[in-house]
């Protein structure tokens, strides 16, 4: 296959969407895509690769693994050292276990499992994960590790139907897409089985004979599919993704490899010298930007400021092309034997693996008793939400999964309470369950990715439970009392006020639980941090910005017959004085969701000042 200088292009499109969708996720709401046209072109590479080397008598296996070791091996483990250093002077003791585990399964290329093993609404473990962008890479060698075999069993035994087969093995994992994000967006996302049929399309661009077309065609074809892409890129959603919506991204990059060509508009804008640098340092930039991403922010314990984000992409950008050059290139000799190859890897991998057990154990006697303490409510499960039953998540990814029976308590005679909302309204149901008395119930309705509102917008579980919620609960007056509670941002008061009117209208009784306080990093690491201090700690606190939303909210519905509680004028008695600690635990597990200790400390605050 010649070299084509316009997916290099292509490349760069991808990465930079990529990096500046973990930058800014809002400036880019679609960046995440550059991964999804990254399989598409591997997919076109590699089984166009093979199948003519397999024609040609030419293929060796080894020689394959080998020339992908060459490829990828070196930058990957230099990332990774600097990775292992900076998270073993910075991460706690528990910290640094879950980037040993995310380090072993990212050498062992099975880094997508175990991302999505610790995956989740919450995704605690996965905040200061520095090389969760791995798990794209073990989605991409478990395709190297398959699909050679695949073809070359097909080529043997079935070689006239060999587009039919691979176009087969596509359709599978396509449909298994399907159906996986159903239920599980989150293994749909991570898995492997469920990406496939991206690389297939790509390889079957490879190995089908396209029509020959006019310029004028190939131009028009080639260009809407460039435009479709960064249409893509910046609007659209993660939001019940990959699914039906990936075969948008999919197709566009296919068509653009299939057509664009010398001549062509998308060949001469994607084959610039810039084009053509950011697509040779894709690779290495792509390793460094989410590691650095990672310790900016443990390092300052706070979250991007514009200035920050622009330093990242700088370094990001800089260490890339030094890796690009004097360690990608050097390695890809193509001198270098197999032997040798798999030789050099396997003993420096050995020495890596070897290296993070003993530092796991050093790394744990840095650390105070109570430091350690702290740190452990970093893996907080919060299994009082009811995820799974009561609570919808990304890894309960449908309205079918709501349990209703188990979730929806009405009993004649008695008060019924329904609360309905996001996670900081699965929060509160523990505390509110041993709160009722014995002439009160409580149903619990909550799913995140949405709020508590009509007219809401989000994650289709969501929008659909809080749909069947307002549509076949509330309309029926089924309940006397709803509690809405949220993550509430100052923009959802309009729609706030739209339900509450609602309501009022059916004769419920309602109460809104206004914003909680949150954190720039997770509250227990601020806790645990040797340096930090009770000014510290509160100088992570983003006070300003909801006691804005508070007051916003309290202030709107003052009209209304609406019970509003600010819940943080209960923690916080003023900016640089928030309740961090209930009986020697930390409040809240993360940026801001309660234990359950904190969540009933917290209703008896309520209550008290209602007294």
């Amino acid at each position: 296959m010649k070299f084509r200088e316009d997916i290099q292009g292509l490349r760069a499109l991808a990465v930079l969407s990529v990096v500046i969708y973990h930058l800014s996720p809002n400036f880019l709401t679609g960046g995440f895509i550059g991964v999804d046209i990254f399989f598409v072109i591997s997919g076109y590479l590699i089984i166009g690769q093979i199948i003519r080397k397999i024609e040609e008598n030419n293929f060796r296996l080894l020689d394959f693994y080998a020339k992908r070791v060459k490829r990828l091996y070196p930058a990957f483990f230099v990332v990774t050292l600097a990775s292992t250093i900076f998270a073993f002077v910075y991460f706690l003791p528990g910290e640094f276990e879950s980037y040993a585990f995310s380090l072993i399964s990212s050498y062992f290329y099975i880094s997508n499992f175990y991302f999505y093993t610790k995956s989740g609404y919450f995704d605690s473990e996965l905040q200061n994960a520095p090389l969760l962008h791995t798990w794209s890479l073990s989605v991409e060698e478990q395709f190297y590790l398959l699909i050679p075999i695949i073809l070359l069993l097909s080529f043997k035994f079935y070689k006239q139907s060999l587009p039919i087969i691979i176009a087969i093995v596509g359709i599978v994992s396509f449909f298994l897409c399907l159906a996986i994000s159903y239920f599980n967006i989150d293994f749909a996302f991570f898995s492997s089985f469920t990406r496939f049929w991206q690389f297939v399309v790509g390889g079957l661009i490879s190995t089908l004979t396209i029509r020959t077309l006019s310029v004028r065609t190939k131009n028009y074809l080639a260009a809407s599919s460039l435009c479709s892409l960064i249409v893509c890129i910046f609007f659209m959603s993660h939001n019940d993704f990959p699914g039906i919506k990936a075969l948008i991204p999919t197709f566009a990059t296919a068509i653009f490899l299939a057509y664009s060509s010398p001549g062509t508009l998308t060949y001469k804008v994607c084959s610039t010298n810039l084009a053509n640098f950011f697509g040779n340092i894709s690779y290495s930039f792509y390793l460094w930007h989410w590691p650095i991403i990672i310790f900016y922010q443990v390092y300052l314990d706070k979250g991007l400021n514009r200035f920050d984000k622009l330093s990242v992409l700088a370094a990001s950008i800089a260490l890339g092309t030094i890796t690009y050059y004097f360690v990608e290139q050097k390695f890809r000799k193509p001198n270098v034997s197999n032997y040798k190859t798999f030789s050099y890897s396997a003993s420096t991998t050995f020495i890596m693996l070897f290296s993070i057990l003993i530092m796991t154990h050093i790394n744990g006697l840095r650390f105070t008793k109570e430091q350690v303490y702290y740190e452990s409510f970093l893996a907080y499960e919060a299994k009082e939400y009811r995820r799974g039953t009561c609570f919808l998540t990304s890894q309960f990814s449908h309205f079918s999964l709501f349990n209703q029976q188990e979730c929806i308590v009405n009993e004649e005679g008695k008060k019924n309470i329904a609360l309905i909302g996001d996670s900081h309204a699965a929060h509160w149901y523990s505390a509110l369950k041993k709160n009722l008395t014995p002439d009160q119930t409580l149903s619990q309705i909550t799913s995140s990715g949405c709020k508590p509102t009509i007219f809401t917008q989000g994650e289709k579980r969501c929008v659909d439970l809080i749909d069947w919620a307002y549509q076949e609960i509330v309309n029926e007056s089924n309940f006397d009392q709803v509690i809405l509670s949220a993550r509430w941002e100052s923009s959802d008061i309009a729609n706030v006020i739209e339900t509450v009117k609602l309501l009022e209208n059916r004769g419920l009784e309602i109460v809104v639980m206004g914003p909680i306080i949150e954190y720039e990093s997770a509250l227990p690491r601020l806790l645990s941090l040797s340096s930090s201090t009770p000014e510290s700690v509160n100088a992570n606190a983003k006070y300003l910005q909801i006691s804005q939303t508070d007051n916003i909210f309290k202030n709107s519905l003052a009209s209304y017959g609406v019970e509003y509680i600010s819940v943080l004028k209960s923690i916080c008695n003023s900016p640089n004085d928030c309740t961090t600690l209930v009986k020697g635990e930390p409040i809240q597990f993360d940026y801001g969701h309660l234990t359950e200790t904190g969540a009933i400390f917290l209703l008896n605050e309520i209550q008290i000042s209602k007294k």
